[in-house]
């Protein structure tokens, strides 16, 4: 192994403190009205729907868990027990650029009478007109990052799906016990 392929423990150190660096400049580069928002939506849905490709689609299943831990009916779209959106619905799609696959479902969601969120990291375009809110995560857009590909959206969509689950949580004054009574026990 050479030296430049090392694995320095300071290194990694370093590193995670610059991805919170990058991290806290998106926070604070991220719309607080676009999140109030995306927040509202969900309090008001019947059922939540949340979407997201590859390591977006994690994320999108993490936040989708965060949900139900809290009562909502909440989803991950592409799980074989998932139902199909209707009227008074909301989905949620992460998608950084957002792909042709993020704009389809939202174009879907809309006909059936759903509600849409997307959480991407260019300003709102006509391709997105089919969304509600768009929550701007402008990750490699005006925030810089170091990390590769799509790690700070991610990061972003993360941290901005717990919070804004935790205050979901408190508006709806959820207790820790209930949330607690709905984590798997098997």
């Amino acid at each position: 192994m050479t030296e430049a392929h090392a694995i320095a423990g300071q290194g990694v150190i370093d590193d995670a403190g610059a991805a919170l660096n990058e991290l806290s400049a998106l926070m604070d580069a991220v719309s607080a009205p676009e999140i109030e928002a995306a927040a509202r939506e969900i309090v008001a849905g019947s059922a939540i729907f949340l979407s997201g490709s590859g390591r977006s689609g994690l994320v999108a299943r993490s936040v989708a868990m965060r949900l139900m831990h809290i009562g909502l009916r909440a989803f991950a779209v592409g799980e074989v027990a998932t139902p199909a959106i209707s009227k008074g619905d909301v989905l949620v799609v992460l998608s950084a650029r957002a792909s042709a696959t993020a704009t389809s479902q939202l174009a879907t969601a809309k006909s059936a009478g759903a509600r849409t969120i997307l959480f991407t990291t260019g300003p709102r375009t006509p391709l997105l007109e089919d969304a509600d809110v768009v929550v701007q995560i402008p990750s490699r857009v005006s925030v810089f990052t170091a990390q590769h590909a799509g790690s700070l959206f991610e990061q972003g969509c993360l941290l901005l799906g717990d919070s804004m689950a935790q205050h979901v949580r408190l508006h709806l004054d959820v207790s820790e016990a209930e949330l607690d009574a709905r984590h798997a026990n098997l």
